[in-house]
């Protein structure tokens, strides 16, 4: 399996070399990815716990009237939201927060809530998931006062998780809720 390269450097730039390649800094784009694990793939991972996921990226512009620059990290920014059901559980966990790129492609969750990283897997269709040691708070807010905030971490079978594009319609739901 040979990921796609990720920027190396650091600059602003790269952040947008990097989130580029799977999605255009284009204010309003957006790209949904999803994988529902089927019950063939789950008896042969019986510690994987996430069951599926789906996973939506877009691009948003900031304030015109405030940007006094045409490089496009000075007038756009990434920003993700997911959700995650896991083996045995009926509901969805759901998280939205930023995403950005130096050495990785990494989205994190405001204040504190962990994150992921992304590679890109040739043909442009795919997507790797990989979740941080310390885990991604679902249903985070800065409080802390969320009594659903679930803290989703690595487990043996699913630190790495393999997502397929998909129609953007597969992601209407967080798309509405975190963006509309």
């Amino acid at each position: 399996m040979t990921l796609a390269p990720v920027c190396a450097t650091g600059s602003n730039d790269d952040t947008f070399a990097a989130l580029g390649a799977i999605l255009p800094a284009q204010a309003g784009n957006k790209a949904c990815f999803a994988r529902v694990y089927d019950r063939e793939h789950m008896r042969a991972h019986p510690r994987q716990r996430i069951a599926a996921m789906t996973f939506l990226l877009r691009v948003e512009a900031y304030d015109p009237k405030e940007v006094h620059s045409e490089k496009p990290a000075d007038r756009f920014y990434y920003v993700f939201a997911m959700s995650v059901q896991r083996r045995g559980e009926k509901g969805l966990l759901r998280t939205a927060g930023d995403c950005s790129a130096f050495d990785t492609i990494s989205c994190v969750v405001d204040c504190d809530g962990g994150g992921l990283t992304l590679d890109k897997m040739p043909p442009a269709a795919s997507l790797m998931v990989r979740l941080n040691d310390e885990g991604i708070v679902m249903y985070h807010d800065c409080d802390g006062e969320d009594k659903r905030a679930v803290l989703v971490k690595p487990g043996t079978d699913d630190k790495v998780l393999r997502l397929e594009k998909t129609s953007d319609q597969a992601c209407r739901a967080l798309d509405e809720h975190y963006y509309k």
